[in-house]
């Protein structure tokens, strides 16, 4: 089982939609794929259930089951206890969700208070609040015998993005051709780093002192980045656009991979580049209100013209970026994708 997030502390790169599109190809290539949802807005959730399913899920004020990301980790959270086992919702053909909760916020204090205390002698709270979404990821995988975990997380470099990062096997990085994305890739980058190399360092210690225990080691490695085109806006020239998009790789090379860029580098010629993903903002309200991918959308669902050569050119993209990923992550399709 391989496990992947799309990460990036800037808003409005498309973490979710991209997330959400991607999980339906994997599942489309015969993997079997679980989306985990981390971000306590739920906007993944919104996508993948129905308004009254996730009303009935939230409908219970003490949990007893599984049911949500919050009631898994809700005893632990309280120290009142150990994970609850996932209850997953299958939502499509070999892919399967664990809706989140609002209250998934509420994890965020203890696991800032935990983090300092994973090094210390008498650590076994402080490691079992740290590690609980990574456990819950692994329960949640062997639950349907995923080859693919996804994660949906917010834009955050706090602690509970933090503990979201421990359960990856490798990071994405969604930019957009802007100011704010490259500010993203300054944030995130060194953030990362950061982050794996005093987890690393947490789980030798611990090894060194208690070889019976498991930690996990995932490294949540960075293998690329992916551009989302921009809008065009009628007050900023498409020049302004590729000006910025222009400054991305030598960026992501510096801050991400911690490396000099090589002079003249460019998205095409960029290796860590996994591609550049058309906007589609006009499909996009009908994605969401049909809750289909952006490249199942059909005169069904309200597109139609220059609409539908639209959804032929998003599929043809979403596959070429699956296989991609696909490579990189050292998973083999075993389907052609499906309509």
């Amino acid at each position: 089982m391989k496990s992947m997030v799309l990460f990036n502390n800037k808003g409005g790169v498309g973490k979710t939609t991209l997330t959400f599109n991607l999980a339906h190809m994997f599942a489309r290539l015969g993997k079997r794929v679980v989306v985990l949802d981390f971000d306590p807005q739920c906007n993944m959730s919104s996508i993948l259930l129905e308004e009254d399913e996730l009303m009935d899920l939230w409908a219970e004020d003490e949990p007893q089951t599984g049911v949500t990301v919050a009631a898994c980790i809700d005893r632990v959270r309280r120290g009142k206890g150990e994970l609850r086992n996932p209850v997953l919702r299958e939502v499509a053909d070999n892919l399967w969700c664990l809706p989140g909760h609002l209250s998934l916020g509420r994890f965020e204090q203890p696991l800032a208070e935990e983090w300092p205390k994973v090094l210390s002698t008498d650590n076994e709270r402080a490691l079992d609040v740290t590690t609980a979404l990574d456990e819950l990821s692994n329960r949640a995988a062997e639950e349907v015998h995923a080859d693919l975990v996804l994660l949906d997380v917010g834009p955050s470099l706090g602690a509970l993005n933090r503990a979201a990062l421990l359960a990856c096997d490798a990071v994405v990085i969604p930019v957009a051709p802007d100011l704010f994305s490259l500010q993203g890739l300054r944030n995130a980058g060194p953030t990362l780093s950061e982050w794996r190399t005093n987890w690393l360092k947490v789980v030798r210690d611990h090894l060194a002192g208690r070889p019976q225990q498991d930690l996990p080691v995932h490294e949540f490695r960075p293998i690329g980045y992916l551009v989302q085109q921009h809008l065009a806006r009628v007050d900023r020239p498409v020049r302004a656009y590729r000006d910025w998009a222009d400054r991305i790789p030598a960026e992501y090379h510096r801050s991400v991979l911690e490396e000099p860029a090589h002079e003249g580098l460019t998205m095409g010629s960029d290796g860590s580049c996994l591609g550049s993903i058309k906007h589609f903002g006009s499909l996009a309200p009908y994605a969401q209100a049909a809750r289909k991918p952006l490249f199942d959308l059909k005169q069904a669902d309200g597109v139609g013209g220059g609409q539908l050569q639209a959804v032929a050119r998003c599929r043809g993209e979403f596959i070429e970026l699956a296989a991609r990923l696909m490579d990189r992550l050292g998973v083999v399709p075993i389907a052609e994708p499906t309509s």
